[in-house]
C-alpha cells in the first residue's frame, strides 16, 4: 500500500515558514496571481531558485501550487495566518 503524498500547499508553506520568508513570499505570490495561467510554463525558468529555496524534494509541490489561482490564494492565506499567529505570540 502506497502512503498518500503530502499536500503540496503544506510542503511549500512549511518551507517558506522555515526560512522565515513569509512577507517576501506573500508579496511575490500577490504579484504573480494574474500570471497563474502561464506559471506552469514559466516555472522552468525559476526551477533552480525553487530547488535552492525549497529543496529538490519540495520544488515539484511549488509547481503544482502555482498552477491554480485557488492554490496560490490558499497559500497566501496560510502564510498570512501564520504571520498573524507569530505576531500575536510575540506581543504577549
Amino acid at each position: 500500500m502506497q502512503t498518500p503524498s503530502p499536500d503540496p500547499l503544506d510542503a511549500v508553506a512549511e518551507a517558506i515558514l522555515a526560512c522565515k520568508l513569509e512577507v517576501p513570499a506573500i508579496f511575490l505570490l500577490e504579484l504573480c496571481k494574474p500570471l497563474v495561467g502561464c506559471m506552469r510554463e514559466l516555472y522552468g525558468v525559476g526551477e533552480p531558485i525553487a530547488c535552492a529555496l525549497l529543496g529538490s524534494e519540495r520544488a515539484p509541490a511549488l509547481r503544482e501550487v502555482l498552477s491554480s489561482s485557488d492554490s496560490v490564494e490558499e497559500l497566501i492565506k496560510r502564510l498570512e495566518q501564520s504571520r498573524e499567529k507569530n505576531a500575536l505570540s510575540v506581543a504577549r
